[in-house]
């Protein structure tokens, strides 16, 4: 038990330790030192997690109501009626379990996917001169003049 213990400590420990995704990839302290086509880069990724998050998610639900369905339609007053219904009944729970890991993998993805995007998005600002001057200024005119106050 306390062999358990302490490697769970350690586990905590290593999740805590890799929480800032843009240190552990490209070996910056702040998100802010990434360069423009590293956030684009970095955009698309959490895009890509959050539309697997709700693929997983939304699947997950779907195959747990299946098996829920597919498991209780194989009971008569909570007996089994002959041995196809008891192999409809575990068909039924092994959905029912694979669509609840589907959804606790899915949400997860889901909720570091928009977190990540938004954190991104923020950072992605100060690429963009219209959140400055209120004008999108094109990239073509070549030499600009900035003015702060």
């Amino acid at each position: 038990m306390k062999k358990f213990m302490v490697f769970l400590l350690l586990g905590f420990l290593t999740l805590a330790v890799q929480a800032q995704w843009y240190s552990r990839s490209y070996g910056v302290k702040s998100i802010n030192e990434l360069t423009q086509p590293q956030l684009n880069y970095e955009l698309q990724r959490a895009q890509s997690n959050i539309k697997a998050g709700k693929i997983l998610t939304y699947s997950g639900v779907g195959a747990f109501a299946l098996g829920t369905f597919i498991a209780a339609s194989s009971l008569d007053n909570g007996w089994w009626r002959d041995d196809n219904d008891f192999d409809k009944y575990v068909a039924g729970s092994m959905l029912m379990l694979l669509g609840m890991g589907a959804t606790a993998v899915g949400v997860p993805f889901w909720i570091v996917g928009a977190s990540r995007e938004k954190k991104v998005e923020i950072a992605l600002l100060r690429f963009d001169s219209s959140v400055f001057t209120g004008l999108r200024q094109p990239e073509q005119m070549g030499l600009s003049l900035k003015i702060n106050f």
